[in-house]
Order: C-alpha cells, then structure tokens, then sequence
C-alpha cells in the first residue's frame, strides 16, 4: 500500500531548504532532522578543515538530501540510484553532494550522518586543487572520516570501524594488497567496488593510526601524482617491501581492533543555528529541474518534471530557463531561443536567464562554421559574460564562456588566456577546461606552466586518443626528463565521471 501510494513525481514531494553558514542542503525529507545533519555537519568542517590543512573557501556547498530510495533514484537515475547512496562532483558551476537519506529512523540517520561526512571529505580533498590519491586511499580516507562523533564536552572521537565496511571485509574477505593498490574506478568491476572501499578504509587506517609513516606517504602521494607505479612508488616511500605491507595488513584484519583518536572541536568554532523554510512548489521543481541539467544523471526525468508543472500550473519562468538551458545543450537552439523569448521581460535581468542565454548565444556561434559566424552577435556574447564575469566572479564558466567569445573574436592570445586561467584557477579539475589551457600553454612552449596543468590532466582523460596526445605533448617538451614515467595505460587513472566521487 505504501508503494501504491508513493508519489510518482519529483515535483509531487515537499521540499526544504536548510540553510548553515557553510552548507545549503535541498531535502524532500525530514527537515528537523536534516537540520540536525547540518548541524553535526558543521562541527565535521571546522574538525576537518584543521586535520586535513585545507584552506577555508568560505564558499556554501549544496546538497540534495533525497528522503528515499525512489526519490534519490529520481534524480540520479535507477542505476545509480541502485549502486549508490551518495554522490559529490564538482562542475564549472561549482560543487554538489547528494545523498540517500533512506529512511527517517535513528539507525538510519546516522548512516545519512557517515555518508554525508563521507561526501564532505571528497570534497575538501579535491576542491580546488588537481592532487589526485589513488582510488583506495580516496575511498578509504573518506570512509575513516565519515565515523566521526561528537561528545558533550566539544569534543570529537576518530577512527570507529564502518559499519557495513566492517560486513563486507567478514563476508568477502580483504581485497589482495598489490590488486588494491592498482585498483581504479575503470578496473574494478561494481561488485568489486565494496571491496575497495572496505579494504582501503582498512589501510588507511593502519596507515594513519599505526605506521607512523605519515610523512612518508605524502612523497608517494608525489610520486604517484607524478605517474610513478603506485606499488613501486609505495615501497620506496614507505621503505617496505609489498609482503611486509601485506603480513601488516593481514594482521589488523585478523586482530579486528581498531583505535580511537579523540580531540577538541577547535576553540572559535560556535553551533550553527541552521534555518529551514519550505520551498514553494514553483522554486522547487526549477530547483530540482536545474539540477537534473546540470549533473546530467537523469535528464530524461526532466520532462516528466515540465510535463507535471505545466498540468498542475505550477510552472514558472525560471523553470522555462532551466527547459531552455537543456536544448541549448542538445543543439536545439532555435527552441531554447522560442523558450527563452516566452519569458517576460521583467524577469530577463535576472542572473539564471542572463546565463541560460548567454550560453545559448555562445554555443549557436560554437556550432556554426567559422567563416559565417556573427562578429555582432558575437561581442553581445562577449557583454554578457563580462556581466556574469562582474557579477558572480567566483563561478568558473563565466570565467571560460568569456575566454570562448574572445578567442573567437580574435582577441590575442594573451588576452583570452588570462580568462581561461582565471576559469582554470577555479575550476582545475574541469577537463575541457584544463585541456584548452594546456594546449595553449604547449604552443607558447612554457614548460613549467604546461608541465603543471598536463600531468594532473594525464590522470583525469578517460579518452584513449586525447591521453596519448597530452602524453606526447609532456613527452615533446620534456625529453631528457628521466623522473617523468607515465603509468602503463591500464595502471592510469580514468575518470567516471569528471571528477565525481561516488559512495
């Protein structure tokens, strides 16, 4: 009866908004609970942010907090929905999480609770910076973090075993150490996944808590950034041989205890009061209907989300943007431009139509051939995103739509370069992004510069011919470099997604 009587589409649920200095979290489920996440969430970043030496932003993530199974589904798809209970990915729009809620009751919420710590650690890891961590140790280090507690007296407690990591190493037993080490998202199979999140959560742990070989690890993490082999590159640093690792490794599984380490909240951090509103049923389905856009999970879902709005009239011009932003990105133009004129003109000036239209004016002139493209509607292009530029200086699309429409206004190459910089500067793990500069850089032939944004790059293309090019280009302006060693082809990294880390 209960599955009978489900809602059947996204635009059906009642959504929140939850609001921290820190965090915006867009939830269909519990909102006093959620509230409460936010709050623990909060302590989980002043602890991190001090353990992990990152530097404060100062900017909000947000996160899709989905009630359910059905609803997470809803917005990432039913694959995903099965395989995953959380996702964070960090686009040129900036970053976001979500999570699966699944369920309102204690036990429930505080696995939301680790799955979100979970989350927030990737994103601490990754955001703005290019150092990437082999897959075992991403997983596992967001996997150690996620256990953290808090006690009454501001402090915190770390290391507790992960529960469901704790069942997967009993019933399938921990992954061979040398297969771990060379495990990537692109050679490990989805049953195999579970493995690598529990046994690197595991090593990780032997590594922080008991080795002593902190400092060592970070050279490998160098070497490794570097395309040294990670099993070769792991001795070296950490002056073990792969069986004196194992013969460690074996014996945690086998002594199953595990050490806690406790602390101090730090001194200046004070209790978020987090606020909650409802969000009108107009403001949420062009939330969620942006969000299937952007993340491009469940695009397909968006129709229905339309299809629902426009029977209960519950539409609104920022919902036709959002339609308007998902043709521009199929190569309808001539549709989004009919949806984008349907809107009424005191809502132009408005900062999501300026960008939907911007893009919009960018990508017709991306698409048509070179000779015949508009140098008029080229610079209003241009104008546009100087405004966006002005006005939201921190979002790195802007930074790379102004760099695209100078460069084909034939601006000179310094010009748009320090556009593209300012866009890469924001946005470094944006291949498309990365990729353009690097080649620019490969042409002026600054081997520093090149050699910085390249090597990065090398570890995020999942394209066999674009990687063998980059590795040509490294190769061409470093050839008496004998410390530069790529990865063998099956050993590299390939991105899933981007650069989206998924639970």
């Amino acid at each position: 009866m209960s599955a009978c009587s489900a809602p059947e589409n996204l635009g059906e649920e009642t959504w929140y908004q939850v609001n921290s200095p820190n965090f915006r979290i867009v939830t269909n489920g519990d909102p006093k609970a959620v509230r409460a996440l936010a709050k623990d969430l909060e302590r989980y970043r002043a602890v991190a942010i001090k353990l992990l030496d990152v530097k404060d932003t100062g900017k909000k993530l947000t996160i899709y907090a989905a009630a359910d199974r059905q609803s997470y589904s809803g917005l990432v798809g039913a694959e995903l929905g099965e395989l995953t209970n959380g996702l964070f990915d960090t686009t040129e729009r900036g970053s976001y999480a979500l999570v699966n809620l699944d369920g309102r009751t204690g036990e429930r919420q505080l696995k939301a609770r680790e799955f979100l710590f979970h989350e927030y650690t990737h994103f601490l890891s990754y955001n703005g910076n290019t150092v990437h961590y082999p897959y075992w140790y991403s997983e596992g280090f967001a996997e150690f973090m996620s256990t953290m507690t808090f006690t009454p007296d501001g402090g915190y407690q770390l290391g507790a075993i992960p529960e469901e990591r704790a069942y997967t190493l009993l019933f399938t037993a921990p992954m061979p150490l040398e297969k771990l080490l060379r495990a990537t998202t692109h050679n490990t199979t989805d049953e195999e996944k579970t493995q690598v999140y529990a046994s690197g959560w595991m090593l990780t742990d032997w590594l922080l808590m008991q080795s002593g070989k902190t400092k060592e690890f970070k050279q490998f993490v160098k070497a490794y950034n570097d395309g040294a082999d990670p099993v070769e590159s792991l001795e070296k640093a950490l002056d073990m041989s792969l069986a004196d690792m194992e013969e460690q490794y074996g014996r945690m599984f086998r002594k199953g205890e595990f050490e806690l380490v406790r602390g101090r909240i730090p001194s200046g951090f004070r209790e978020a009061r987090p606020d909650v509103h409802q969000l009108a049923q107009s403001s949420a389905i062009a939330e969620i209907g942006r969000f299937l856009v952007l993340s491009g999970y469940n695009v397909d879902e968006l129709h229905s989300l339309i299809q629902y709005a426009h029977a209960e009239g519950v539409d609104s011009p920022e919902l036709t943007a959002v339609q308007a932003e998902a043709e521009t990105r199929i190569g309808n133009f001539d549709y989004a431009e009919q949806l984008l004129a349907s809107i009424p003109v005191q809502d132009r000036s408005k900062f999501w139509y300026q960008n939907v239209d911007a893009w919009l004016g960018l990508n017709r002139q991306v698409s048509t051939p070179g000779a015949q493209r508009d140098p008029a509607e080229l610079k209003k292009v241009r104008d546009k995103f100087v405004f966006l530029v002005n006005n939201d200086p921190k979002t790195a699309s802007h930074w790379y739509g102004l760099a695209m429409s100078m460069e084909m206004l034939d601006y000179p190459r310094n010009k748009y370069l320090e556009m593209l910089e300012q866009a890469y500067h924001r946005a470094p793990r944006q291949i498309h992004i990365a990729q353009w500069l690097a080649t620019e850089l490969y042409r002026k032939k600054d081997v520093e510069y090149f050699t910085r944004v390249a090597k990065p790059l090398l570890m995020e293309l999942s394209n066999e011919e674009e990687y063998q090019q980059m590795k040509a280009m490294l190769a061409d302006l470093q050839p008496g470099d004998k410390k530069q060693k790529p990865r063998e082809d099956g050993d590299r990294v390939l991105a899933q997604k981007g650069a989206s880390k998924a639970i």
